[in-house]
C-alpha cells in the first residue's frame, strides 16, 4: 500500500457550474491497493481522494470532486470520508 498526495493545489473558478475559485483547501491524494487515508485494510485498487473545503450545505465540496472526475472522464463513486 502505498499514497501519493499533491498538496497546495487550486481549484480554478468554474462559473458554469457555481464553483468559485479556492486555493486553501484543495489537495488530491491517490492511494494504491488502499480504499481509505488509514491504509488499514489491502484492496486490489486504487482510490483517489479529491480533499475540498465544504462551503456549506449546497454540496460545494460534492461539487467540486464531481467537476474534477468529469474533467477525466470519470464520475465519483463513493461517499464522502471525513477526517
Amino acid at each position: 500500500m502505498a499514497e501519493i498526495r499533491w498538496i497546495f493545489l487550486g481549484w480554478p473558478e468554474v462559473p458554469e457550474r457555481d464553483l468559485y475559485a479556492d486555493y486553501k483547501h484543495a489537495e488530491v491524494t491517490v492511494l494504491f491497493n488502499a480504499a481509505t487515508r488509514e491504509m488499514d485494510a489491502w484492496s486490489n485498487g486504487h482510490t483517489v481522494l479529491v480533499h475540498v473545503r465544504d462551503r456549506s450545505s449546497n454540496a460545494y465540496s460534492e461539487r467540486h470532486a464531481s467537476w474534477l472526475a468529469e474533467q477525466v472522464g470519470r464520475t465519483v463513486i463513493g461517499p464522502p470520508q471525513f477526517s
